[in-house]
């Protein structure tokens, strides 16, 4: 009894633990860069995102996003 009311449980709280979705760009070759749809560039480009990058032992340096070809 207890499996199926598990089983029953889990059954119904799936569906709402998705936390990816799948969204369609508006046309076809756009890339979503930080919230907004864009065209890259050129063909083969890549968005590299915005990070911390080591400048040393204690100190960072922050790399904002830009594309890479």
């Amino acid at each position: 009894m207890k499996k199926i009311a598990l089983t029953l449980l889990f059954a119904s709280i799936l569906p709402l633990a998705a936390c990816t979705v799948a969204v369609r760009p508006p046309r076809p070759g756009m890339v979503l860069v930080e919230g907004v749809w864009v065209v890259p560039p050129r063909a083969g480009a890549f968005w590299v995102p915005g990070h911390w990058q080591r400048a040393g032992w204690h100190s960072r340096v922050w790399v904002a996003g830009h594309w890479r070809y």
